[in-house]
C-alpha cells in the first residue's frame, strides 16, 4: 500500500504506521479473493484496532480494483433502531459500489444521495441499483417494516444474483446492544448472511459476539510485549512525539497495548507538544489524561452509552467499590438493589458494560478490570471527586501514585517475560514415564548437577528411576482459583493443573505449582512459606488429592528437601524445567518434524497379520543398520503390539495403524488401534489368549529402550522406541 494520505480512503493510518496486524489483515483480503462463500467473525478486545484492519482491508481491495466489491459498514450508538441503520447501509453500499466501479474514492466522502448515485452507477448494474433505489424511497407501514428491512439489508445478495461479488464487512455489531430492538437487526443480518452465498466478515466485541457466529474465528487482542512496543513506537512518530525505548516499553505495558488509549494519549501529547523522555513526563499527561482528557472522556462516554443518565452516579459508584472489594467482585443482587434501574433494563446496561468490558460478568458474581489500568485508575479518580474531595488533592495523589507505580510496572513486566512458562508445560503433561531426575532436585543435585550440558543429557538419558506424569486436562492461573494468591506472586508464576492419574480417568488429581524467587537455594522457611500458603489454596478450592511443585532458580537445600518430602511436594531447579520441557516438547513434535524416513502401514486384524508388520519393521530396521539382535527383538516387539491390539481391543474397524520412523540415532514404532483402550483394562483382564502369543507389555519392555502408551480418546497408541548402539 503507498503511504500517501491521498490514496487512504477509509483507513486512517498510513501503511508505515499500521503494524502488528499483518497476518490478520492477510486472512481477510484471503478471504475476500475467495470464490468460496465463506464468512469469517472478529472477536476484538474492545480498543484492540479491529476498524482500523478492516478499513485497511476496504482500501486495499479497492486499490486493486479486482473482481470483488468491498464493502464496509459500521453500527452507530447514534442509529435510533434497525430501519434506520438498514436505511444507511443500502446507501452506504451503493455509494461503496459506485465509487470502486468508478475507481473514484471521492465520491465516498462525497456521499450523494441515493438517485444521483443511481445516475452514476454503472450500466452493468442498473438492474438491481434502480430497484434498490426504488425500493429505499417506497414508504413502509408498521406491519411490513420487518421485510423492509430485511430487502435492504439483502442488497449485496440481490447484486451478487446479478453477477456483482461483493465482501461484506460489518463493524461494531456489539453496538447493536445499544440500539432499540437491536436484538432484531443482529438476528436479521446474521441470518441473512450466515451460509448464504456470500463472502463476509462480521467484526464485534469479543464478549458479544463469541457463540453466536458460525464463520470461522479471528481474536484481535491488545498486543503483547514486543509488538505493543512497535505499536506505541508507530503512534509516537504517527503524531511526531519523541519517545525513548523506555518510556516506549512503559506506554505499552501502563496502556495494556490497546491502541485505542495509545492513539488518545499521543494525539493529547502531540496537542500540547510534549514529548515522553522520562517516566515523570509520561505519568504527568497520562494523569491528566485521566481526570478529564482524551482517555477519561472515552471511559464516561462508554458508561454514558452503556447505563441510563440517572444511574450514571450509581454506576460509577459501584465500579468503584467492586474494585475495592475483597476479590474484586461483588454480586449481582447488589448491583440490582442499588443501580437504580430494573428488569429487562437492568440487564441490558449489565450486558453492554461486560461487553465494553468495564465490568466482567460470571456466575451471579460482576467482577472488577482491575488489569486495565486506565479504567481502573479513572474509576478510582472519578469516585474521590464524587465523594466530594478536593480535586487538587485527588489528582495530586494520583500523579504521585503514578509515578510511583511506574518501575513497579516495568518491574512486573520484566518479570512476565522471564517466567518459564508453567501452564504450558503443565498442558503437555500426559502420563509420560520421565527420568526423575527432571523433577525430583535431590535426584538432580546428586547426579547431574554441574554436568555440562552433553554429560547432563548422557546422564539423564541412562536413568534407570522414572517417573509417572499424569494427564493434565485443564490449566488455569492460581489466581482464577484463589485470587489471595495475586498479592504474593506474578499470576503466570502460579498454576493449578487439573486432570488424572492414569489415561484410564479413574483417580483425578490436582497439581498447584509455583516459580518462587530465591538468589540461592530455596532455604526451609522459604520453602515452607510457599508450602503453606499453596496449600491454603488447595483447601480453598476444596481440592482433596493434589500434588505441590515448587520450581527455584537454584533448586532446593537440603533441609527444604526434607520438608519436601515430609509434605509429600516436589521440587525442582529452573534447569530441570528447562530441561523437562525440551524433552516433552521434542517428544510433542516428533512426529510432525518430518526428520528421518517415515513409513506407514495400515493391516488388518487377524489370521496372523501381525507378521506383515513384523516383515515390513524387519526390512526398515535392516536398512537403517540395526544389529540382527536388535531387529529380532523389534520384530517381537511388533507381534506382541498387534496381538494386543487384536486380542484386547474389540476394534470396530479391525484396523492396526502403524507408522514406522527411522531416524540417525533411533527407530520409533507407533501401533494404534480404534477400540478399547488399554488403559481401560484392569490388570487381570490381559492375560494371554494362548502359548506364548500375547505376553504383553511386560516382553515388550524387556525388548526395547522405550515403551509408551500415549493417550488417545478412542483405543490404544503404543510407541516402542529401540535406539542405536554405538
Amino acid at each position: 500500500m503507498n503511504d500517501n494520505p491521498h490514496n487512504r480512503i477509509l483507513a486512517d493510518l498510513a501503511a508505515a504506521h499500521f503494524v502488528g496486524r499483518d497476518d490478520e489483515l492477510s486472512r481477510i483480503i484471503e478471504r475476500a479473493r475467495s470464490k468460496t462463500a465463506s464468512g469469517i467473525d472478529l472477536l476484538a478486545t474492545p480498543g484492540a484496532g479491529t476498524t482500523e484492519l478492516l478499513r485497511q482491508a476496504f482500501d486495499r481491495l479497492f486499490g486493486e480494483q479486482g473482481d470483488v466489491i468491498p464493502i464496509y459498514f459500521a453500527v452507530r450508538t447514534s442509529d435510533k433502531g434497525p430501519l434506520e441503520a438498514a436505511r444507511r447501509f443500502a446507501h452506504d453500499i451503493l455509494k461503496q459500489t459506485v465509487a470502486f466501479r468508478r475507481s473514484d474514492p471521492s465520491i465516498i466522502e462525497a456521499s450523494p444521495g441515493m438517485r444521483e448515485l443511481a445516475e452514476l452507477a454503472a450500466p452493468e448494474d442498473a438492474y438491481w441499483v434502480d430497484r434498490l433505489v426504488e425500493a429505499y424511497y417506497a414508504d413502509s407501514d408498521a406491519a411490513d417494516e420487518p421485510s423492509y428491512i430485511r430487502m435492504l439489508l439483502s442488497t449485496p445478495l440481490r447484486a451478487l444474483a446479478q453477477g456483482v461479488r461483493m465482501f461484506l464487512m460489518v463493524d461494531d455489531l456489539h453496538l447493536t446492544q445499544f440500539m432499540a430492538d437491536g436484538a432484531n437487526f443482529l438476528g436479521e443480518i446474521s441470518d441473512i448472511y450466515e451460509g448464504s452465498a456470500t463472502t463476509y466478515a462480521f467484526a464485534g466485541a469479543r464478549r458479544m459476539m463469541f457463540g453466536r457466529g458460525k464463520g470461522a474465528v479471528m481474536r484481535i487482542d491488545d498486543f503483547q510485549n514486543g509488538a505493543a512496543s512497535q505499536m506505541v513506537a508507530a503512534t509516537a512518530e504517527r503524531y511526531g512525539v519523541e519517545i525513548n525505548d523506555e518510556t516506549c516499553d512503559l506506554i505499552a505495558e501502563q496502556l495494556n497495548g490497546n491502541p485505542r488509549y495509545t492513539a488518545r494519549l499521543f494525539a493529547s501529547a502531540a496537542e500540547c507538544g510534549e514529548d515522553f523522555l522520562s517516566f515523570k513526563a509520561v505519568e504527568s499527561l497520562y494523569c491528566d489524561e485521566i481526570f478529564g482528557g482524551r482517555i477519561g472522556r472515552g471511559i464516561d462516554a462508554g458508561l454514558e452509552a452503556a447505563v441510563p443518565e440517572s444511574s450514571m452516579c450509581n454506576t460509577a459508584r459501584l465500579l468503584a467499590e467492586t474494585l475495592a472489594s475483597d476479590g474484586r467482585k461483588t454480586t449481582l443482587t447488589n448491583w440490582r438493589r442499588r443501580l437504580g434501574v430494573a428488569g429487562p433494563e437492568f440487564r441490558a446496561a449489565i450486558n453492554r458494560l461486560n461487553a465494553l468490558e468495564y465490568i466482567s460478568l460470571r456466575s451471579g458474581y460482576i467482577y472488577a478490570e482491575p488489569e486495565n489500568m486506565p479504567l481502573s485508575d479513572h474509576i478510582r479518580g472519578v469516585a474521590r471527586l464524587d465523594a466530594g474531595e478536593s480535586r487538587a488533592q485527588v489528582v495530586g495523589e494520583a500523579l504521585a501514585e503514578f509515578v510511583k507505580r511506574a518501575p513497579a510496572v516495568m518491574a512486573r513486566a520484566y518479570r512476565r517475560n522471564a517466567a518459564f512458562g508453567l501452564r504450558s508445560l503443565l498442558a503437555q503433561f500426559d502420563c509420560q514415564d520421565i527420568p526423575a531426575e527432571l523433577i525430583d532436585y535431590a535426584i538432580f543435585d546428586e547426579r547431574v548437577k554441574g554436568l555440562s550440558d552433553k554429560d547432563s543429557d548422557t546422564a539423564v538419558a541412562e536413568s534407570s528411576e522414572m517417573f509417572k506424569l499424569p494427564h493434565i486436562v485443564y490449566t488455569a492461573n492460581t489466581a482464577a482459583f484463589y485470587p489471595h494468591i495475586s498479592e504474593l506472586i506474578d499470576d503466570e508464576r502460579s498454576v493449578i493443573a487439573l486432570g488424572f492419574e492414569e489415561t484410564n480417568y479413574r483417580e483425578d488429581t490436582v497439581w498447584i505449582a509455583a516459580e518462587i524467587e530465591s538468589k540461592l537455594e530455596a532455604a526451609r522457611d522459604h520453602t515452607e512459606f510457599w508450602l503453606d500458603r499453596l496449600e491454603m489454596a488447595a483447601l480453598s478450592c476444596n481440592f482433596l488429592k493434589y500434588k505441590i511443585w515448587l520450581i527455584a532458580p537454584e533448586g532446593f537445600s537440603p533441609e527444604a528437601r526434607e520438608v519436601l518430602s515430609e509434605r509429600n511436594a516436589f521440587g525442582s531447579s529452573r534447569r530441570q524445567a528447562e530441561m523437562l520441557s525440551d524433552r516433552l516438547g521434542d517428544k510433542a513434535s516428533s512426529a510432525d518434524t518430518g526428520q528421518g524416513d517415515e513409513f506407514e502401514l495400515v493391516i488388518p486384524m487377524g489370521d496372523n497379520t501381525e507378521m506383515i508388520a513384523a516383515h515390513a519393521v524387519e526390512e526398515i530396521a535392516k536398512r537403517a543398520g540395526f544389529s540382527a539382535k536388535a531387529v529380532r527383538q523389534i520384530k517381537t516387539a511388533v507381534v506382541e503390539a498387534c496381538i494386543n491390539a487384536t486380542e484386547h481391543s474389540l476394534s470396530p474397524d479391525r484396523r492396526i495403524y502403524q507408522r514406522i520412523t527411522a531416524d540417525s540415532d533411533k527407530l520409533a514404532i507407533t501401533i494404534a488401534n480404534r477400540g478399547l483402550r488399554l488403559a481401560d483394562k484392569v490388570a487381570p483382564e490381559i492375560v494371554p489368549d494362548q502359548g506364548r502369543r500375547g505376553w504383553g507389555l511386560k516382553l515388550m519392555k524387556g525388548l526395547m529402550d522405550e515403551v509408551r502408551i500415549e493417550q488417545s480418546d478412542d483405543g490404544t497408541r503404543v510407541t516402542l522406541v529401540k535406539y542405536r548402539t554405538a
